[in-house]
């Protein structure tokens, strides 16, 4: 079985580098719950069971902005559609 690796952005900065080229906004908690939302939606609609998923890694702007149990919702997701080992 083939290995896949997930990458999970999070778009949300205290404050933007002036180096940092990723897509990133404000932390916002409206639009964080919504961008959650949205992030499991795309998790559920292009899951996949035919790989194996041995990495998972959170970036963009700055992951540790999400609070654990947010986190771990994610990650529980991606279990669910995706054969994570």
């Amino acid at each position: 079985m083939n290995k896949l690796g997930i990458y999970i952005h999070i778009p949300f900065c205290i404050k933007k580098c002036n180096y940092c080229a990723f897509l990133s906004f404000p932390v916002d908690g409206d639009l964080k719950n919504k961008y959650i939302e949205a992030l499991k939606k795309e998790i559920i609609i292009n899951g996949n069971t035919d790989y194996l998923v041995d990495t998972i890694f959170f970036g963009g702007g700055t992951p540790s902005l999400l609070e654990p149990k947010e986190i771990k919702e994610i990650l529980h997701i991606l279990n669910d559609y995706f054969n994570v080992v």
